[in-house]
């Protein structure tokens, strides 16, 4: 799945997920859904077709101006579901507007990197929806030079005056280019993400404590008596000394149905500093739970989340962190890999750590 703007996501049509709201451009697809299955589904059927010319056309910027007015009512996601000739024009057409120096061998290597992330991510439990079809996946795709040379010029104003949501990877390419020009929109996104990674982090850091609380080993690393272990509280970990910010009111929330969920927002410095060092102290000391070494170096920006925005300092030191350290997800938290395009965001990475020019992926 490929994340193009807002909440607006381009993918094949092997199979269609009738709760999304959807666009179907297929041969064999883009009919009418039937008045039964209508009744039941939650997603709505915006438009249909069974070509590119049938449901875009000449118009490619009022194709994507209806999906961004629609999305914005519903503020919901909303997937493109291609066969594969007209997810070539779609895909080309994209990026041929808004990228505007890219060329045919930098889309070429989107597309690969748009089709590899496709095959990974899809073979595993990070598919929140289904996995698509993995053997054919690449065939109709060899050939896309038509489909790039058949791609219009628009009036890249008409997509300015959108002000669409890029995706994270474009940003980030934008920024490592040179181009300041959407500053503002990469701080927000990586404010985001790196918010929502040490969310996860820490979530899963605390489950391990918890679902080891019983574990002899875990007791005598920690020194911890087993007779203070309660399970039948709340939540045991509060009378479990050194334990206590695991058992923090304000920083995990509970209901009826949620455990224990993470909120950093509006922490103080110092107890962010002190969770990292908590964090640190479980995974280094407690054999049997290893954590990438890179991982503990990024523990270092967990102060920068807690507040509204990332200062300039900040947002600059975290680029060069991952661009000098990358790790296995770069700050990208992975139940968000189908927001972003993984592997093509570890490449422009790699292109700016071997300071190669990244000027033909810079968003107009």
């Amino acid at each position: 799945m490929l994340h193009l703007f807002n909440k607006v996501y381009l993918e094949f049509d092997d199979k269609i997920e009738i709760n999304f709201d959807r666009v179907v451009i297929s041969e064999r697809y883009g009919i009418p859904m039937l008045d039964q299955l209508n009744k039941v589904s939650y997603g709505e059927l915006v438009t249909f077709g069974k070509s590119y010319e049938e449901v875009i056309g000449e118009d490619f910027a009022g194709f994507v101006a209806t999906l961004k007015d629609f999305g914005k009512t519903t503020n919901k996601k909303i997937i493109i579901y291609c066969d594969k000739e007209s997810y070539k024009r779609v895909i080309a057409q994209w990026f041929k507007v808004v990228l505007p120096e890219l060329d045919f061998d930098g889309f070429k290597t989107i597309v690969n990197h748009t089709v590899y992330n496709q095959r990974i991510v899809s073979n595993s439990q990070l598919s929140s929806v289904y996995s698509v079809n993995l053997n054919s996946i690449w065939e109709g795709l060899e050939d896309i030079h038509e489909a790039w040379d058949s791609s219009v010029n628009v009036d890249p104003t008409l997509f300015e005056n959108l002000e669409l949501n890029y995706s994270y990877e474009f940003l980030l390419a934008t920024y490592l280019s040179g181009d300041d020009s959407r500053k503002e929109e990469l701080r927000k996104t990586v404010h985001m993400f790196l918010r929502r990674w040490f969310k996860e982090l820490l979530s899963d850091n605390r489950q391990m404590v918890l679902l080891n609380l019983t574990n002899h080993k875990f007791l005598s690393t920690f020194n911890i008596d087993p007779n203070t272990v309660d399970i039948t509280q709340l939540d045991p970990l509060s009378n479990i000394e050194g334990f206590e910010l695991y058992a923090d009111d304000e920083i995990w929330e509970r209901d009826e149905n949620q455990y224990g969920v993470c909120k950093l927002e509006g922490l103080s410095k110092k107890k962010a500093s002190d969770l990292a060092k908590l964090l640190v102290k479980v995974y280094d000391e407690f054999e049997g739970m290893q954590i990438d070494r890179s991982v503990f170096g990024m523990l270092q920006f967990i102060t920068s989340v807690v507040g509204e925005t990332l200062s300039d300092e900040d947002l600059d030191s975290i680029i060069e962190y991952v661009v000098n350290t990358p790790c296995d997800t770069c700050l990208v938290p992975r139940f968000d890999f189908q927001n972003v395009n993984f592997p093509l965001l570890q490449f422009f990475l790699s292109e700016k750590f071997n300071e190669r020019d990244l000027s033909k992926y810079r968003l107009l």
